[in-house]
């Protein structure tokens, strides 16, 4: 009796050690994820009502203007859920997301919380930014288009804006670079916009602790090929202090420059 009871003894204390030991692994592989937002409690909270409970979007306890939903459907399970509070979608500019009603505006800023999840804040906007975001030009060539005056980005400057417009004739094709010989100088490869494909390129430059990215974007519309071509400019976000290279870091991960181009198409005429 006395070694059987030994012997559960140690299959416990083995079992509570091997369980402290993955947890210990776990904490040190992911800690800059888990504890990204300070306290993970209202995350981790929030996760568990999302994968067992019936919302896509749920708030995070404690904290009066933030919410958690899946990466995948995130802006959808938002955009019922403003729907709901009686606000309707207007605009979505990099990691913006602009919603009115009859008589306020607001944005919900977007950033990710892991692969899998994303963190959404509520703020009112004060100065109605969304009212005079928007512009109208007619290039040279006759082309009409709308592009925003400024990308709402702390970590991202515009180096030459508004974007360069051209439309021709042909058959569209996207030659991509492929993963084993791709260079962060000059990358080209798909991208989906809801149900819309574009062939974008990149090309990188660095200078002055920038990085200097000029974009070609090249989709059809109309029958037409449409080229969308602009250049950013990019902080090393490392050369900021602690807090200042998360929020740098953060700002990158949630930035959506694809929606912005996308929705430039679609005021070409």
């Amino acid at each position: 009796m006395i070694l059987e009871h030994s012997s559960k003894n140690k299959k416990i204390l083995l079992l509570v050690s091997a369980v402290i030991l993955i947890a210990g692994i776990f904490l040190s592989l992911y800690s800059s994820v888990i504890f990204q937002e300070g306290n993970p409690w209202p995350q981790i909270k929030g996760v568990t009502q999302l994968t067992f409970g019936k919302s896509d979007i749920v708030k995070l306890s404690g904290l009066d203007n933030k919410y958690l939903t899946k990466s995948q459907g995130g802006p959808m399970a938002v955009e019922t859920f403003m729907k709901g509070r009686g606000y309707e979608y207007t605009d979505q500019m990099g990691s913006g997301y602009f919603y009115k009603s009859s008589d306020k505006t607001i944005v919900l800023t977007r950033r990710q919380y892991s692969r899998f999840y994303a963190i959404w804040t509520i703020s009112e906007n004060n100065n109605n930014a969304n009212n005079n975001l928007w512009t109208t030009i007619t290039n040279n060539d006759g082309i009409t288009f709308q592009y925003p005056k400024e990308l709402l980005a702390k970590y991202v400057s515009i180096a030459e804006w508004p974007p360069v417009i051209t439309i021709k004739t042909g058959t569209y094709s996207c030659k991509t670079t492929p993963m084993e010989v791709s260079s962060l100088a000059d990358i080209t490869y798909q991208r989906l916009v809801d149900d819309r494909t574009y062939c974008m390129n990149v090309k990188n430059e660095s200078a002055a602790g920038s990085m200097y990215s000029s974009y070609t974007y090249t989709t059809v519309k109309n029958g037409k090929l449409v080229k969308v071509s602009f250049t950013l400019q990019y902080p090393n976000c490392n050369n900021y202090d602690e807090e200042q290279s998360k929020a740098c870091a953060k700002e990158r991960e949630a930035f959506d420059l694809d929606a912005t181009v996308d929705r430039i198409v679609q005021t070409v005429k």
